[in-house]
């Protein structure tokens, strides 16, 4: 099975299907039982990860949109 990346944030998980990124799966999370989104990993979305703390214009949106 290829590697993959899970994120717990919910904001970050939109902001990657924003951007292109299939999310892969939704599951659980048994410590939090909050949900965790997985998505395969690559060097795109590592790099878009760092981008999205930047990303001023999608944060501004998701505050307007609480």
């Amino acid at each position: 099975m290829n590697e993959t990346v899970i994120i717990h944030s919910r904001r970050l998980a939109i902001y990657l299907q924003c951007r292109g990124f299939i999310l892969f799966k939704v599951e659980p999370d048994l410590k939090t039982k909050r949900k965790v989104f997985i998505f395969k990993e690559s060097d795109r979305i590592q790099k878009a990860i760092l981008e999205y703390k930047t990303d001023v214009r999608f944060n501004q949106l998701m505050t307007a949109f609480k």
